[in-house]
């Protein structure tokens, strides 16, 4: 059985578990969580990056996204 596609995160919704791997693709940065892969502007990359290992929590409100360890 194949994963699912990773998909966007909607506005007002947060995905927060262990963020396995960080990959770019096609101009978009795909953050693999422990539940499924969720895909994110390119220009989070770098911020994703550092929280690669640890659980992490990403908010997306009024279209900015918000990221932190938790």
């Amino acid at each position: 059985m194949s994963e699912p596609e990773p998909r966007p995160l909607p506005d007002g919704h947060e995905a927060r578990d262990l963020l396995k791997d960080i990959l770019v693709k096609d101009g978009l940065c795909i953050a693999v969580f422990k539940f499924g892969a969720v895909v994110f502007p390119e220009e989070l990359e770098s911020k994703l990056r550092g929280l690669v290992g640890k659980e992490a929590a990403v908010l997306r409100l009024d279209g900015r996204y918000h990221c932190r360890a938790v």
